[in-house]
């Protein structure tokens, strides 16, 4: 009998004919039909004659014995089940091939830095010369192979491998969903979770722009794929209400003490609010509180300077996040992006302006920001046509865009 078996990898092992068993009732079961299948006996028999063929041999290879499997189930006139048999040799052929070319692809990923393989470069978003990066990026691709072997069918596999169809972010395809637009309007009301430790609802627009990046940091560690801000400016324009309201409040405190007088009444928040020019209601309500129409306008206008440049801070704060905040293992700032441009209230209109600004300005040395994309959705009567509302920023938009569009990126002009 035959003593020893030469594996692919050169090492020796001793025979097993459960071996030989089992690959032909594997080729056996996915036969075309019943008919073509055969008995317990039949996979006894040509096992048989592969023995024979082989036994005069002291060490023979893998690949020998599968030749004469093919041949003995030909001989016997098993022809659909030697199909099946050389389909199976074909597939694993390919896996090995596979297989190989992972570990080539992982010596790439250790050793060689980014700016000499494409494959430490096909996203600009990871540093893949980092820990981090490296690790991920192992990940990324043994995942890549798994899908590719194990689980697409196999004219899909060939498609993409030969660039008729491309699957966008398959390492990541069988563990999470791709992309998430995020509801800051309904994420903030009473708070939300991370998942490590629950953040109560914000009151201020520098806490409003800072647990906006922090919602897309901690989605975007749990998912893969672009985390999107909708109606962006709609739900910073509440923290800039938020803010506001202190603001007045601080203001009409500090006039009181520094005047020595004692304040008249209470603040009417309904009326005293944000607004671009002097707003009328909230002066004459702070006139009765303090006195004096003259000190009013100066509180007013105070507490509006008071939140313009709180939300300047916030939105450069929020565009410097953006762009140095880590998710996913530290290995990668967030693909982020925000849509606004529609909301025509004071608050909305400070928040859109603001974001532009700090857009505009850029990053520490005037770098352009990668992120986040920004969608400034268009509308007639909004801001699409001459003397609708917001068209001027519309007008600012384009101007940033002109000069901050990155190359990669898209600005979004929705209508």
């Amino acid at each position: 009998m035959l003593a020893k078996v030469r594996k692919r990898s050169g090492q020796r092992v001793n025979y097993d004919r459960q071996k030989i068993l089992n690959a032909i009732a594997g080729a056996n079961r996915d036969a075309t039909t019943p008919a073509d299948r055969l008995s317990d006996d039949d996979v006894e028999r040509v096992t048989d004659s592969v023995e024979q063929a082989i036994e005069a041999n002291e060490v023979v290879g893998v690949e020998e014995i599968q030749d004469q499997v093919e041949k003995s189930l030909m001989s016997h006139g098993f022809f659909d089940v030697a199909k099946q048999f050389i389909v199976y040799r074909q597939k694993h052929t390919q896996r090995r091939v596979a297989q190989k070319k992972l570990v080539d692809t992982y010596r790439d990923i250790f050793f060689a830095d980014s700016v000499d393989i494409d494959l430490k470069r096909d996203n600009a978003n990871i540093n893949t010369d980092a820990s981090m990066g490296i690790m991920l990026k192992l990940g990324a691709e043994s995942s890549k192979y798994f899908v590719d072997n194990y689980v697409l069918p196999e004219e899909f596999a060939l498609a993409d491998k030969e660039n008729w169809i491309h699957i966008h972010d398959k390492d990541f395809s069988l563990i999470t969903f791709n992309c998430c637009q995020i509801d800051l309007l309904k994420l903030f009301h009473g708070g939300f979770s991370t998942g490590h430790g629950f953040l109560r609802e914000p009151n201020s627009i520098r806490s409003y722009s800072s647990l906006a990046c922090i919602a897309i940091q901690s989605n975007q560690n749990d998912m893969f794929g672009g985390q999107s801000i909708n109606a962006f400016d709609y739900a910073m324009a509440e923290g800039v209400r938020k803010s506001f309201k202190r603001a007045i409040r601080d203001e009409v405190k500090r006039a009181c003490e520094f005047c020595d007088i004692t304040a008249a009444g209470e603040i009417d928040f309904d009326v005293c609010t944000y607004a671009e020019d002097d707003n009328l209601f909230a002066i004459n309500n702070l006139t009765q509180i303090v006195g004096s129409t003259k000190l009013a306008q100066k509180i007013y206008r105070a507490a509006c300077a008071d939140v313009e440049e709180e939300t300047h801070q916030a939105m450069e704060a929020l565009i410097h996040n953006f762009n140095t905040l880590h998710s996913r293992a530290g290995a990668q700032v967030p693909f982020s992006s925000i849509n606004y441009g529609m909301d025509t209230s004071p608050e909305g209109r400070l928040v859109i302006r603001e974001v532009l600004n700090a857009i505009d300005a850029g990053l520490g040395n005037g770098e352009t920001p990668i992120f986040p994309i920004s969608v400034f959705q268009l509308k007639s009567g909004v801001n699409y046509n001459v003397g609708d509302k917001n068209y001027d920023l519309f007008r600012q938009a384009c101007k940033v865009s002109a000069k901050r569009l990155f190359p990669k990126l898209n600005w979004g002009l929705t209508a």
